[in-house]
């Protein structure tokens, strides 16, 4: 294994983020032990990608590894993958971006660090690689912001998760809610119903919408629109397709409805979002 380069960096006096590429020349097995919260966006991990979290008094089970994954500070990760080329983009911070009640030697807890699927933690990591790669105005202070957004994140991340089993009754379980998550990022340009996502989660369609709510305190339509708005701004900075294969992308019926829908969700154009993403 050698890291082949340095896509980009930014550090602040509490953040660091750094973008790089990794060539496997053949499958790989590696041990760390960062000694501090690491969260981690791989473009591809590849096939069969596993890991083994180890801490002072416990070990995780073999993990699959995911797109993103969290080393916790006090634990080690033994990986293993596929060769190839992998860009990693990496977030930590001086104070930690997990939450206080995080505890490594619960191997429920470490089992929840190797896959981790949510969107808005996802979408943040995306935001700090593309400004480390390419910083803009103000990029000191953003990344310190979207740091701090993604530890409260992450402590949402845990608690929805460590609460399900107790929740029980009238909530989705993790694996329904992962099936869901998969379905709809996988989907992004299709409109998807109520009734194609209750059947991924095996449940009926009014008990999906109420239990579906309950677990991540929003509705569904929101949940979909949150994952098109991240897609769509994903496509903006890292695209120079015209806004009209943008929105028939992501199944808008022309541009002026996706631009509506864009300015509403965040108060401003995609065109002007694609400038000052590009031109800083």
């Amino acid at each position: 294994m050698r890291r082949a380069r340095t896509d980009g960096q930014l550090c602040t006096d509490r953040t660091r983020v750094h973008v790089y590429t990794y060539r496997y020349e053949r499958p790989s097995l590696d041990t760390r032990a960062p000694g501090k919260d690491l969260v981690v966006l791989c473009g591809n991990p590849g096939r069969g990608a596993a890991a083994v979290f180890h801490s002072a008094d416990a070990s995780s089970a073999v993990l699959p590894l995911g797109r993103m994954m969290i080393i916790p500070a006090s634990a080690a990760i033994s990986a293993t993958g596929p060769g190839g080329e992998r860009q990693l983009s990496v977030c930590s911070t001086t104070e930690g971006l997990l939450p206080s009640d995080f505890d490594p030697t619960d191997n429920r807890q470490l089992a929840l660090c190797g896959d981790v699927r949510d969107v808005r933690v996802r979408a943040t990591m995306e935001r700090l690689g593309a400004e480390a790669i390419s910083p803009g105005f103000g990029a000191d202070l953003l990344v310190d912001a979207l740091a701090t957004s993604l530890s409260i994140d992450l402590a949402r991340y845990f608690r929805r998760s460590w609460d399900e089993p107790r929740g029980g009754q009238g909530k989705l379980a993790a694996w329904q809610l992962r099936r869901v998550e998969d379905l709809v990022a996988g989907s992004v340009g299709k409109r998807m119903t109520i009734a194609e996502l209750a059947s991924a989660a095996e449940v009926s369609p009014s008990h999906f919408a109420r239990s579906f709510r309950a677990t991540t305190g929003r509705t569904v339509h929101r949940f979909v629109e949150e994952v098109r708005l991240s897609r769509a701004q994903a496509m903006l900075r890292e695209t120079d397709l015209p806004l009209k294969q943008v929105s028939a992308a992501l199944g808008f019926s022309g541009p002026s409805s996706f631009t509506l829908a864009f300015r509403r969700a965040t108060g401003t154009t995609p065109a002007r979002y694609r400038a000052e993403g590009h031109d800083g």
